[in-house]
């Protein structure tokens, strides 16, 4: 494989056939697949399988990864692509189900340089969205998530199946779309609300649609996007102008911002913080250094901004933390458990990055290319990567640690 693909709890890391010491067997063929646990830290884990075909021996594999045996009930290659095959799979289980349950189905997609990959990851793909994988590669709330899928599908097909006008049947899909949606969302609402370990939240769900493409590559950067979570420019990316990357973002205005936000971090107020930087430039900081717009990366931000004076007084430093924890209202608020982002922010800060550099006028800069850019700013990629490598350490279980 060219690279390494995540579904659920799992990683894919091997996919292919292998040869066989007697090929008079009635399986001809013989499949490869090697996995690795997420969650832990054991060695990765190789299920072979067999079959008089390629399919049916990628199947045998794959139900090493499953409760019950599955088949491939259908499999579809369409026409190479760029050297890629993009596969389609829909599998189904094997062996009778409980009385009264029909077999559970799903279908599972994938683009790969080499079909044996394609298929193979397109199969686990359908058993994971069919709910068949064993507890611990499964993604949590699959149940959850795959009974909402189910009532949207159903009523997508009642909507789509009216006579109606080609628009009013967009229309009427979309208020459907957007009604589960909303329920999906409530339900992540409520799960986070009442969990005795906010740090593990991001376990419930499987946020790979976010971390990484279609070919299940790491995301190096995510602006396609006008997701306010899922947007992030990578400290990876160089080559755009920032000025490219700022008409991305989707940014609040400035009208909706608080005005004890206001008070404490505009440039013009009064009883601002060392680190206050106007909200263009306090955007362009965002781009500089990589980051995205949730609240761990917001940490960052300011914490860095504020580290960049070289030199902070310590009751500013713990004030302006007890701030942004209790006074500020949500969403702006920031909890304690992800203030290691703003104290490493600091570090970084002071490490890299043109003494009071928040005093500077950043939007000069929106010209520049990122490097040129970070260059002008004197920030060094590898100082802010070695802080993002503690930050991972220190808080681990966030999409914000994850994507850096």
């Amino acid at each position: 494989m060219d690279h390494r693909v995540k579904i659920a709890a799992l990683e894919v890391v091997r996919a292919e056939s292998i040869a066989q010491a007697d090929t008079a067997l009635q399986d001809a063929f013989a499949f490869c697949l090697e996995i690795r646990q997420l969650d832990a830290p054991a060695e990765p884990l190789t299920m072979i399988g067999r079959g008089d075909s390629l399919k049916s021996a990628i199947a045998a594999a794959v139900s090493g990864l499953c409760a019950r045996p599955l088949q491939i009930a259908y499999s579809r290659q369409l026409q190479q692509r760029d050297g890629c095959y993009p596969c389609v799979v829909t599998i189904v289980e094997a062996t009778e189900n409980r009385v009264g349950n029909p077999p559970r189905e799903g279908a599972g997609r994938y683009v790969a340089r080499s079909l044996e990959v394609g298929l193979a990851v397109a199969a686990v793909r359908a058993a994971n969205h069919a709910g068949l994988l064993k507890v611990e590669y499964r993604a949590k709330h699959q149940k959850m998530l795959r009974h909402c899928s189910q009532e949207l599908l159903e009523e997508l097909t009642e909507v789509l199946a009216l006579g109606s006008l080609a628009k009013q049947k967009q229309l009427e899909a979309d208020s459907v779309m957007l009604e589960h949606l909303n329920r999906v969302a409530s339900a992540a609402v409520v799960t986070a609300a009442n969990a005795p370990n906010p740090a593990s939240i991001l376990s419930l769900f499987d946020t790979s649609a976010w971390l990484y493409d279609a070919q299940g590559r790491k995301r190096p950067s995510f602006t396609r996007t006008q997701l306010w979570l899922a947007w992030y420019p990578g400290v990876e990316e160089t080559d755009r102008s920032i000025d490219t990357v700022m008409r991305t973002l989707p940014a609040t205005p400035a009208g909706q911002i608080p005005w004890i936000v206001k008070l404490f971090e505009s440039p013009s107020s009064w009883l601002r913080f060392r680190g206050a930087i106007d909200l263009e430039d306090h955007d362009i900081l965002h781009v500089l250094l990589g980051r995205g717009l949730q609240d761990q990366d917001e940490a960052f931000v300011l914490g860095f901004a504020m580290g960049t004076a070289k030199r902070v007084r310590w009751w500013e430093y713990y004030f302006f933390q007890f701030v942004i924890a209790r006074l500020y209202p949500e969403p702006y608020r920031i909890p304690k458990y992800l203030h290691a982002a703003f104290e490493l922010g600091v570090k970084c800060g002071r490490e890299t990055g043109n003494q009071d550099l928040y005093r500077a006028p950043l939007r000069g800069l929106r010209s520049l290319s990122i490097a040129h850019a970070r260059i002008q700013a004197g920030i060094d990629p590898l100082i802010l990567k070695k802080y993002y490598r503690q930050e991972q350490l220190a808080i681990p279980t966030t999409i914000a640690s994850l994507r850096l």
